[in-house]
């Protein structure tokens, strides 16, 4: 293990700490880990505030999804607060820097006033197929493991974080100066690559991964490539 190393892991949408289960004994090996969780506040800057108070000042900070736009605003945060680098590292997987969409928006909306009064139980089944490469959209095991996550987090983590409207983050992006790692699919259907492209162009010290056959879900549907990435990435930059 390397002793100066501290990882910070941020999951994504109605995802909880076993989103990274497979990637956990590698990066125990590496380092300190740290679960960061995003249950309680209704904003990407309050989500950030509130993981900041924890935050270690030498920490590779890793966000998935929504937890990537948390990270995101995280790390442009302690880069502006201590008038540095930031965090020693970032890694931003299957996430990006757009605004959300009127569309996003009105839909988010309507499934909020919805669920208002009709029982929870958890995301559709579309919703959760949806998040994976098409030819694992009938793996059971890993749907249920999505559908598992959704339901331990409960119906007003749901709401709330259904209700979170994202803000355009580019102009944040030329502040984060810390070695940055960017991670795309190639079969993403939630997160385009162009979206991933503009995000690590619009970052001073960013490089950009593309992992092939593989959807949103890539904690999950490809840790082991993760990993790799990772230790060459953490070599180039000597982190």
């Amino acid at each position: 293990m390397h002793k100066d190393r501290h990882f910070l892991l941020i999951p994504g949408f109605m995802c909880d700490a076993s989103l990274w289960q497979l990637l956990l004994p590698a990066l125990q090996q590496r380092g300190h880990v740290q679960l960061a969780d995003l249950n309680q506040g209704d904003s990407i800057e309050s989500m950030a505030q509130r993981i900041q108070t924890t935050t270690p000042e030498q920490a590779i900070v890793i966000g998935f999804s929504l937890g990537g736009y948390v990270a995101r605003h995280l790390a442009w945060r302690l880069s502006m607060q201590a008038a540095g680098p930031g965090p020693t590292g970032l890694v931003l997987l299957n996430t990006s820097a757009r605004a959300s969409t009127e569309d996003e928006i009105r839909r988010n909306q309507q499934q909020i006033h919805m669920l208002a009064t009709y029982p929870y139980k958890g995301q559709t089944m579309t919703a959760l197929r949806r998040a994976l490469h098409p030819q694992r959209q009938d793996d059971t095991a890993m749907l249920a493991h999505l559908q598992a996550m959704s339901v331990a987090l409960g119906k007003e983590v749901f709401l709330r974080q259904l209700g979170i409207q994202r803000r355009d983050g580019h102009h944040e992006l030329p502040l984060i100066r810390c070695p940055t790692l960017v991670v795309a699919s190639r079969n993403d259907q939630m997160r385009s690559l162009e979206e991933s492209e503009k995000l690590a162009h619009g970052l001073p010290h960013a490089e950009l991964q593309i992992i092939e056959d593989c959807g949103h879900m890539s904690p999950l549907e490809k840790a082991s490539e993760l990993i790799v990435l990772l230790d060459k990435w953490l070599s180039r930059n000597t982190l």
